[in-house]
């Protein structure tokens, strides 16, 4: 009886791994659409982020303004500039009228307690009803009014602060999920 002879491939691979150039042309074409579709999804989620971020540290520094004004029972202001490319706002007492939140702002002028630079929020815009707001220890009520911020996707929020020192967030035109409309 004669032994079999294993069958040898046709065209043996050279140390049997590796791709063939038509498999790799396939995976890079896959790849390619995959990337083209997901880019632009991907930077309007991130916008998207940014916006949500920029409009939750707002209304964060607002509560914490109303509870440091009442804590230091002093009165506690918060400031906004978009006057410039670039928004910010700042923390202050109320004596210091001329605090400024820019960075080329004189020592004797930057808000002492906090500020934040719209720069942290890129693509994310900014508009006040007011310049600034003021707490007021006693009663812990507040100048009201409102801050939208809108990212470049066209994505809009609004901070609004009452009469009373409340603070929430709503959108204005329903484009952002998980908030609730703006009612007016």
């Amino acid at each position: 009886m004669k032994s079999a002879r294993p069958v040898e491939p046709r065209h043996p691979r050279p140390n049997g791994s590796g791709f063939t150039l038509l498999e790799l042309l396939a995976t890079l074409a896959v790849i390619a659409v995959l990337l083209t579709v997901a880019l632009p999804s991907m930077r309007a989620m991130l916008q998207r982020n940014h916006l949500k971020a920029a409009a939750q540290s707002i209304a964060e520094d607002l509560q914490w303004t109303r509870s440091e004004s009442i804590k230091r029972n002093r009165a506690l202001q918060m400031r906004f500039d978009s006057d410039e490319e670039t928004w910010c706002y700042g923390i202050d007492e109320t004596e210091n009228a001329a605090c400024d939140c820019r960075p080329t702002a004189a020592p004797t002028d930057v808000c002492a307690l906090k500020h934040v630079s719209g720069a942290d929020y890129p693509n994310v815009t900014l508009a006040a009803t007011f310049n600034a707001t003021q707490f007021k220890p006693r009663r812990a009520t507040a100048i009201n009014g409102s801050i939208t911020v809108t990212s470049e996707t066209g994505g809009t929020l609004r901070v609004i602060l009452s009469r009373l020192g409340r603070i929430r967030i709503c959108t204005p035109d329903s484009s952002v999920l998980g908030y609730d409309p703006c009612s007016r």
